[in-house]
């Protein structure tokens, strides 16, 4: 089985293609994939509260004007409702009826979306935000999707996504944890021979490693792009990726830059490496890509004072990789990417067959449209890079 992540812009928006492991191709017509698209903004601007308060726009174009340009997702998930995340003129571009995909959004995320009265009721809905399980709570708030099996001999897969909150003062550090259970075919299959790691028990902090190397029985993904704290994540980790044997991570989503405000602006906004480093090293991701780091025209009082601090795609990598004293017992690396509009990774490996339904390559090209503001608009962004080796200050967070 594998996972196809597609950057459709070069912020926060991505397509997610899971592929069961097939021992022979899809019969026609069938659909064997499961696809979903997270935090779609495609043009314009997004703005918060008012334009002059805050607005910004992407300077390269995303890949796609529309969403209806893609094979219509299974799932849309949206995890805040801020609009470079819940971008109303990118969703009320979908029809108002007639779809049969499912928008899965944060709560004040789906009020928002269900204000505008654009899509029918039962294809809005709220995705609670995730609960340690307790005494008096029986449920974690997990959303769960059942997959069919392939033949009638067959296990069925599932899909969970679950929220996580950090609760931070600008309500921006959300997470979404996406774990993909592949349905079967019933028919013996040839082991997924890139898949080398041992789904651990637990990370390093909870229980000793194992000596046996396996494939991990589901595939995973958490969407930071905004980072979030290693700390709020670890019950979410212990009671949920662990026991549904979902680690090593497959993907990490996670913003590469720091971003600053001052505190009565929101304070922090984006986390950075130091905070994507922990995780990735905890949940031994396989592959951490860029995720909200892309350059922007910004305007608005609540921008003049941001501070950006960056870190290259190399220097967080010389951090996370094998070759590096901090990781002496992976026997992988953990591969840092930063994806364009249109381009994608695929991570996993074995006997994918090419799906049936209508392509979904997207031109690599920035070309669609130009959505630059004027120079003399634009809002001065105090901006610093950090070489790898400060990197290690912060490993610790």
């Amino acid at each position: 089985m594998s996972l196809t992540v597609k950057h459709l812009n070069t912020d926060a928006s991505f397509l997610l293609t899971f592929q069961p492991l097939l021992p022979f191709p899809p019969t026609p017509g069938q659909s064997t994939t499961f696809t979903i698209v997270v935090d779609p903004w495609l043009s314009g601007p997004s703005n918060i509260f008012h334009p002059f308060f805050s607005s910004s726009k992407i300077k390269d174009a995303a890949c796609i004007s529309s969403l209806t340009e893609l094979p219509e997702p299974n799932l849309i998930i949206v995890s805040q409702s801020k609009s470079d995340h819940c971008h109303k003129g990118t969703l009320t571009k979908l029809p108002k009826t007639g779809g049969k995909f499912i928008i899965l959004a944060e709560p004040s995320a789906a009020k928002l979306i269900r204000s505008w009265k654009h899509f029918d009721e039962s294809q809005v809905v709220t995705l609670k935000e995730w609960s340690k399980p307790s005494k008096h709570t029986s449920s974690p708030n997990i959303h769960r999707i059942q997959l069919a099996a392939l033949t009638p001999r067959g296990e069925a897969g599932e899909v969970t996504v679950s929220l996580i909150k950090e609760g931070d003062t600008a309500g921006v550090k959300n997470a979404v944890a996406i774990t993909y259970k592949a349905p079967t075919t019933g028919i013996n299959q040839y082991p997924d021979l890139e898949l080398p790691f041992t789904p651990p028990a637990s990370p390093r902090s909870y229980l000793s490693h194992s000596t046996t190397r396996t494939s991990p029985s589901s595939l995973s993904i958490l969407h930071a792009p905004h980072g979030i704290s290693y700390t709020h994540l670890k019950p979410f980790i212990a009671t949920h990726l662990i026991q549904s044997a979902s680690l090593p991570l497959t993907a990490l989503l996670h913003c590469f830059d720091r971003v600053q405000n001052p505190w009565l602006l929101g304070g922090n906004i984006c986390t950075g490496a130091p905070s994507g480093m922990k995780i990735a090293e905890e949940l031994m991701a396989r592959c951490w890509i860029s995720a909200h780091d892309g350059d922007k025209v910004t305007k608005g009082v609540a921008n003049r004072r941001i501070k950006i601090t960056k870190w290259g795609r190399q220097e967080i990598e010389d951090v996370v990789s094998p070759r590096t004293p901090g990781f002496p017992e992976r026997e992988g690396g953990c591969e840092v990417v930063m994806l364009g509009a249109g381009e994608e990774r695929t991570i996993g490996g074995g006997m994918n067959w090419p799906s049936t339904r209508r392509d979904i390559g997207i031109p690599k090209s920035k070309s669609c449209w130009d959505m630059r503001g004027g120079e003399d608009d634009e809002t001065d962004v105090e901006v610093e890079s950090v070489r790898a080796e400060s990197l290690n200050k912060f490993h610790a967070i």
